[in-house]
């Protein structure tokens, strides 16, 4: 038989639910979570002949870098393992981190000068700076009757957003003061792939717009992207109430769930190695992916709030905190609030407040002088010999204010406290 015929294949299937390096110590990949393995006998490794001849097992390469990939992708390498030695090689599969098949090979052997590819598939399904996995081999080399053969890499996230933060889908609007429409232009794009398409943009708010467009070759150069859009985001001041919001974006795709190339995954045989802790269910969600953007922002419009001195309020976010107190003796603080752009005194028109026990109280300051606005005084009171109470960032108290100024027809105020 010709030493260069037909290279037999084993094909080493991992679907991975990925492994963060603890270290590297003699340079093995070692997984955080290892998975458990079935006692290891004499009985499961290839038998090593007393007297030679004997074979010899080469790996041109036992370790790879992939360099870095997408959450969700799969990838696949080919080790080539070679026997030069003078006894056939036999080959067996050792422990993997999911799932070995071996196939191809007649009675796993390789005649001496002959070679066999071992096939690594990865699907990482987490971001990992440090994503790696190892793939065992058995042989009845004496000199080399473990071969590890590693893949490392990196795995990010299939799509970027440029924004506020670095990748980040949190993207803030600039404030609201006028009756002008505010706008923020953010991108969407990925390294990983060639082309994608934007179906769709779903806003939570009826007053939250959005348009995109395809990046240019130069802000793709700029993202080191393939392929992404230009996100241009805008709010209408007179259909958001004063104060912060948190709405989002869902960004609808043509990408699908599933990235893994045509017949990765589809047939299992685990035979003795079966993983178990291995999930069966390998399912992806119907429908192509969508992104979620938070956007922020604070509306001001023609009110204008300042407090007195110790009060903590956060204009943003119109959150007044009146931090710890004695349920016995209550608390009460007082905010000047300055209005423009009314010639008549502000009114309120209906007002909603939880919990119910909490006071509020609007006053008009009339000694205030000025001919662009006037001043009035806000009152929040919690009344003494009141139970206990904690009123949280997810439970927070709440006064609603519907006014007859034109430009601010809804105030919402959002009170932080705990009453010991």
């Amino acid at each position: 038989m010709n030493l260069r015929a037909a290279t037999a294949i084993i094909a080493l299937v991992i679907a991975l639910a990925g492994t963060v390096w603890l270290g590297r110590g003699n340079g093995d990949v070692q997984p955080e979570a290892p998975v458990q393995k079935q006692v290891e006998t004499s009985e499961d490794r290839p038998k090593i002949s007393p007297t030679g001849p004997y074979p010899k097992a080469v790996v041109e390469k036992a370790r790879y870098n992939f360099g870095s990939m997408a959450v969700g992708q799969t990838l696949s390498y080919n080790f080539i393992l070679k026997n030069e030695g003078e006894a056939p090689l036999e080959v067996q599969k050792g422990a993997t981190t999911c799932k070995c098949t071996l196939s191809e090979m007649k009675e796993n052997l390789v005649a001496p000068g002959e070679s066999v590819k071992i096939e690594l598939t990865w699907t990482p399904k987490s971001p990992q700076e440090h994503f790696g996995q190892t793939a065992t081999i058995w042989t009845n080399d004496p000199e080399n009757q473990e071969i590890k053969l590693q893949i490392e890499g990196t795995a990010n996230k299939l799509i970027a957003f440029t924004g506020d933060y670095a990748g980040s889908p949190q993207w803030s609007l600039p404030t609201m003061s006028t009756t002008d429409p505010v706008s923020f232009s953010g991108k969407i794009h990925t390294k990983y792939l060639n082309d994608f398409k934007i179906l769709n943009i779903e806003s939570s708010k009826s007053g939250l717009t959005s348009k995109f467009k395809p990046l240019t070759p130069e802000e793709l150069k700029e993202a080191d992207a393939k392929c992404g859009y230009a996100i241009e985001v805008t709010a209408h001041p007179d259909q958001f109430p004063l104060g912060g919001f948190n709405e989002r974006l869902t960004v609808k795709t043509d990408i699908p769930h599933d990235l893994s190339p045509p017949g990765i995954g589809e047939k299992h045989d685990h035979e003795e190695l079966q993983d178990p802790k291995h999930d069966h269910e390998h399912a992806e969600p119907e429908g192509p992916r969508n992104f979620v953007i938070q956007v922020s922002g604070n509306h001001t419009g023609p009110i204008r709030i300042v407090p007195t001195f110790g009060v903590q309020w956060n204009p943003k976010t119109m959150i007044l905190n009146l931090g710890e107190f004695s349920a016995k003796e209550g608390k009460s603080v007082t905010l000047s609030m300055f209005v423009e752009g009314k010639e008549q005194p502000l009114e309120i028109v209906d007002q909603e407040v939880a919990p119910n026990f909490l006071e509020f109280e609007l006053k008009k300051d009339d000694k205030f002088e000025s001919k662009t606005k006037q001043r009035y005084e806000l009152k929040f009171a919690v009344p003494p010999e009141m139970s206990p109470v904690f009123f949280g960032r997810t439970n927070l108290a709440k006064v609603k204010l519907q006014t007859n100024h034109p430009e601010a027809k809804e105030i919402e105020f959002r009170v932080q406290f705990i009453s010991l």
